[in-house]
């Protein structure tokens, strides 16, 4: 049954004098004529005119009808923020640190990361959660071309955040601007203040990473430095051990006074022997018995030299070369037991610096709530298009003159 009714339809479409036929008239009739006068006027307008209507008075035509009338006015709330850092002592003291062990600086956060940010789609994420932009954007306010989408996908929301935002970042004032739109001022102001809430919560974020990383880089060096200190005490203790001299510098010293005080007994007794020379014999037991003195601190200086010095006669380690070894290790370790210092100066400062902020995001000029629309610009959209329309005529019709010329050549 249903096979025939569709049948009898068609049919009934089809048939002479049936609504295709007298459609088919019509256009026969009356819509082809009309067409092709229209059509011919136009024509006879010449290419030139009919260039400039498109190009120009039509473009020009729909923008003012459009932003004359119809478009929606949007309010404008605007905000200045800047990043403050604190003085931190942390920041000259880790820096201090890095800079003893070759490592970079501590930068924080600065506008250019806000302003980053404020363009991100992790903040437009978040601002739809909080507030609802997708309703805000939808407003009854809107016109039908400006409004969002009902079932615009994140993507196409993101793009048209975008578009309602204007944020800058002003390097030599250290200022971020920001300017919000939207069809109600109250909303403006509410997408303005939020932006402001959740730029502040990534600072603040970015800020906790740096003062937590800076401290367990504190911690981190500390333990270098002291396994580094440990580890220049145990060679030293070892030095000692295997040598049998628990400071080679006072056992030279000790030596060097020895060698003195010979050299004091060595010179009265040349001076005895000078002296007992002039009125005796030289074969004499006295002055015999003054030169085996003699003979006997030049032999125990030699030695005693050779323990400080290298001597051809006692080959071996000297005090020499162990102090040479002994004042590495001791400077090794000065240098160690100054880093474990400076490490503990610094996790010190680190921790008491842990609870402390160290970026501030600063909304200096609140967001405003606008009294009046600002947007959209009719007047120079207008006259935008306007100027465009006219240059593209312009243009067109010097290349449509160069052709022709170039044809007559």
């Amino acid at each position: 049954m249903n096979t025939r009714f569709g049948k009898e339809q068609i049919d009934r479409l089809v048939r002479p004098g049936g609504p295709i036929d007298r459609f088919q008239i019509f256009i026969r009739q009356r819509a082809r004529p009309f067409v092709e006068h229209e059509l011919a006027e136009v024509v006879k307008l010449g290419v030139s005119k009919i260039l400039f209507i498109c190009l120009v008075i039509v473009p020009t035509a729909i923008a003012f009808l459009y932003y004359g009338f119809w478009a929606a006015d949007r309010y404008v709330s605007q905000s200045l923020m800047t990043v403050r850092t604190a003085d931190s002592q942390i920041a000259m003291a880790v820096g201090g640190l890095l800079g003893s062990f070759g490592g970079a600086s501590t930068g924080l956060v600065d506008g250019y990361v806000v302003e980053s940010y404020i363009k991100s789609r992790e903040i437009a994420r978040k601002l739809d959660e909080a507030i609802d932009m997708r309703a805000i954007y939808m407003a009854s306010e809107s016109d039908i071309w400006s409004r969002l989408s009902a079932n615009a996908s994140f993507e196409e929301f993101y793009d048209y955040y975008l578009s309602r935002i204007d944020v800058y970042f002003d390097s030599t004032a250290n200022v971020v601007h920001l300017d919000v739109q939207a069809y109600r001022p109250e909303d403006a102001q509410r997408i303005a203040s939020a932006i402001v809430e959740i730029s502040d919560d990534m600072v603040n974020r970015i800020s906790q990473q740096s003062r937590t990383d800076a401290l367990q880089f504190a911690l981190d060096e500390v333990r270098l430095a002291e396994n580094r200190l440990r580890d220049n005490r145990l060679v030293i203790y070892r030095f000692r051990e295997e040598h049998g001299d628990l400071d080679p510098v006072r056992s030279a010293e000790a030596i060097g006074g020895i060698v003195a005080s010979l050299e004091g007994e060595l010179s009265r007794y040349k001076t005895e022997l000078a002296s007992l020379r002039s009125y005796m014999r030289e074969d004499s037991a006295q002055i015999a018995g003054v030169k085996a003195r003699i003979a006997a601190i030049e032999q125990q200086m030699r030695a005693e030299r050779g323990r400080l010095t290298r001597n051809e006669d006692l080959p071996g380690t000297t005090y020499l070369d162990l102090l040479a070894e002994y004042e590495r290790l001791l400077i090794e370790e000065e240098f160690a037991r100054t880093a474990y210092t400076s490490a503990i100066s610094a996790l010190e400062v680190a921790r008491a610096d842990a609870g402390r902020k160290q970026a501030y995001l600063v909304a200096f000029v609140e967001p405003s709530l606008p009294d009046e629309p600002s947007k959209p610009d009719r007047l120079l959209i207008i006259v935008s298009f306007l100027l465009c329309g006219l240059l593209a005529y312009g243009l067109l019709m010097l290349i449509g003159a160069a052709i022709r010329e170039h044809a007559r050549i």
